[in-house]
């Protein structure tokens, strides 16, 4: 696992798996709420997001979390881009 370095966002965790599966994304996390896979290349937000794992059943991911990451991903997509391919081997399988 490696930590996501090009930015942050403050109350949450962001990280790549070294060995991830395409399509490039990246790992985020609010702590004992939420998980979700974000397809950093995607711009619509049906189709940069998967939730992994949520607190309850249908409370999802606050729509202001989305937005944010939403628009960090936006301000930082290449750097994302060169970052994945640093840190990331994927998985072909």
């Amino acid at each position: 696992m490696a930590k996501l370095e090009c930015f942050t966002i403050d109350g949450l965790e962001l990280w790549f798996f070294s060995n991830d599966h395409l399509p490039p994304h990246f790992h985020a996390k609010r702590k004992g709420q939420w998980e979700v896979r974000v397809n950093f290349l995607e711009s619509t937000t049906a189709r940069m997001f998967s939730v992994v794992w949520q607190k309850g059943k249908g409370k999802g991911v606050p729509r202001a979390d989305t937005k944010l990451i939403e628009a960090t991903v936006a301000a930082h997509r290449a750097t994302l881009l060169k970052e994945w391919e640093e840190k990331v081997q994927p998985d072909e399988n």
